[in-house]
C-alpha cells in the first residue's frame, strides 16, 4: 500500500505553491510526484480541505 503523506507535510506544500514555487520545483522539493499534488488539488477542490482519507476495513465489520 502507499504510504500516507502527512497532513503538515501537505500543508507545507500547498503553502510553498501558493508563495510562488512550480509545482514542479515543489515536487523535487518535496520528492513526490506532480501527480500527487493534482490528486491533492482536486481533493481540496472536492471537499474543500486535504486531509488523507481514512483507510482499513470498515467500522462494523
Amino acid at each position: 500500500m502507499a504510504r500516507r503523506y502527512s497532513y503538515d507535510l501537505r500543508m507545507k506544500i500547498f503553502k510553498a505553491v501558493d508563495e510562488g514555487l512550480s509545482i514542479v520545483k515543489a515536487c523535487k522539493i518535496f520528492n513526490i510526484s506532480r501527480n500527487t499534488i493534482y490528486r491533492w488539488k482536486h481533493l481540496k477542490w472536492e471537499t474543500g480541505d486535504i486531509k488523507a482519507k481514512p483507510y482499513g476495513p470498515a467500522k462494523g465489520y
